[in-house]
């Protein structure tokens, strides 16, 4: 038997019933990414109180296999002492405008807790062509909010003050460069499965709107837009229909009045 505990932060979650259709949920995504693997079970072990993270029990003849595929399509806690320079890592911005020299990136690593910090000049680098705007504008462009799914590449580590710093990967920005080059506008939806999310889209008739919905996480998914789509209006639909969830506009105008 082997046990894991995934990076997916559990949120949203106000009553014991919520918490159960939650775990009953959970492990329908996690069987839908080991289809395959009959032979090997999981079960969900506990919800970690301190992190908000699942632990899960993987038990069977392919259990290695399935636990490095879940690793890899999802994601899971990172000692601090193993952080590597150069290695990339999928997380979510924390507290996102409470600082003026950055923005923190959860990537779930332990022991101790420390945050990914993007200092402003990186991204002043990789979201506005190095000019010298705040970071309140450079969030304001972007409509960057919390739990907001992120890829980044380590640059720095201090091991004696337990500090690291990155960079956005050159895949993840790949998803402003489609916004832009296309002129196209996205949803950014957190604290909803994507298919609670399929569900507003349907019973507001938005579906046929909707390029794609990518599920970044179990709670976190960017739905991209038909060209001249309005982000806000969708938004406004759908928002009464998705409870205590935040929703963001990617506008692509936006975006561009920042890096003219």
């Amino acid at each position: 038997m082997k046990t894991l505990v995934l990076s997916d932060k559990i949120y949203n979650i106000s009553s014991k019933s919520q918490e159960r259709e939650v775990f009953v949920r959970y492990l329908k995504y996690l069987n839908e990414k080991v289809k395959g693997f009959s032979k090997t079970s999981i079960q969900i072990k506990k919800l970690r109180k301190f992190d908000n993270r699942f632990e899960i029990e993987i038990n069977g003849p392919e259990e290695i296999f399935v636990l490095n595929l879940l690793k890899k399509e999802i994601g899971s806690i990172n000692e601090f002492k193993e952080i590597e320079i150069g290695r990339k890592y999928k997380g979510t911005l924390i507290d996102v405008g409470k600082f003026g020299f950055g923005i923190f990136v959860d990537c779930a690593i332990l022991n101790p807790n420390v945050d990914v910090l993007l200092n402003l000049n990186v991204l002043r680098e990789q979201l506005c062509l190095g000019k010298k705007k705040s970071i309140r504008e450079i969030i304001k462009a972007y409509n960057l909010i919390d739990h907001f799914p992120v890829e980044i590449t380590i640059t720095e580590v201090d091991t004696e003050k337990h500090q690291v710093q990155g960079k956005l990967s050159d895949s993840f920005l790949s998803l402003y460069h489609k916004i832009t080059s296309e002129k196209l506008e996205a949803i950014f939806l957190s604290g909803a499965t994507k298919n609670q999310f399929k569900k507003a889209l349907i019973r507001r008739g938005h579906l046929r709107d909707i390029v794609s919905v990518e599920r970044h996480g179990f709670l976190e998914n960017i739905a991209i837009l038909k060209e001249g789509t309005d982000a806000p209006g969708i938004i406004a639909h759908i928002g009464k229909y998705l409870r205590n969830c935040k929703l963001s506009a990617i506008r692509y105008e936006r975006i561009q009045k920042l890096l003219d």
